[in-house]
This record gives structure tokens, sequence and C-alpha cells, in this order.
């Protein structure tokens, strides 16, 4: 077994049994909130920030330079938008009647992400053709 897969097994099993607490606790607050609407945008909220941090853990760790996305701009820019939309659920449901403001939150997320994910590639310049 080389060393990427066994790496890659035991984030896996990190991230199964984060979910599993994080679902634990999810239900916990919905259920002491008495709020049962709770429970997808706070596991959503929980999810994300976990992939989050796990993305900016495993940045500096990645040795092999692949191409396309690495996998931790992968857990980044997804562990993000799920925690943006659990947010952005929380907060619809706090204050109602501010979805024009959340849809513009959520578009400028993903277009930050976009062009910070990019710069990567800006900074390595033009590839030649071989």
């Amino acid at each position: 077994m080389s060393t990427e897969s066994s790496r890659r097994s035991g984030i896996e099993s990190l991230s199964i049994g984060y979910l599993i607490i994080a679902f634990a606790v999810s239900i916990l607050i919905s259920w002491l909130a008495e709020d049962w609407w709770l429970l997808i945008p706070i596991f959503m909220l929980l999810a994300g920030g976990f992939y989050v941090v796990l993305g900016i853990a495993i940045r500096p760790s990645e040795q092999v330079v692949k191409k396309g996305y690495r996998s931790s701009s992968y857990y980044v820019f997804w562990g993000g938008t799920v925690g943006l939309i659990g947010t952005i659920w929380l907060l619809n449901m706090e204050f109602p009647g501010n979805a024009v403001l959340l849809v513009v939150m959520f578009i400028l997320w993903v277009g930050i992400v976009a062009v910070v994910l990019s710069l990567g590639r800006f900074r390595e310049g033009p590839r030649m053709m071989k």
C-alpha cells in the first residue's frame, strides 16, 4: 500500500468519524432548542468548517503538484461552500426577508474562491505546448 493511499484512507476515516460526531451534536442542539429545522444548517456549518480546516491542514503536506486542483483546494472550496450555505440558512431563519443579500453573499463567495484558486495557476505563467 502506498503512502498516498494510506494517507487518503486516514483522511476518509477521520472525515467519517467527525461527520458522525457532527451529526450527533446537530441532533443534540436541535433537540435542546426544540427546533428540528436547525438540524441541517448546523450540520452543514460543522461539516463545512471541518473540511476548511482539513484543507488548510493538508496544504503544506502536499509535496507532489498534480494537474488540476489539489485535494486541499477541493476541501477548502466545498467545505467553505457547505458552511456558507448552512450560515445563510441560519441567517435567513433568524432574519427573514434578506434573501437578496444572502444570494449576493453566496455569489461573492463563489467569485472570491474562483479568483483565489486561479491565482496559483496565474503565478505559474503560460505553459509551453508540447
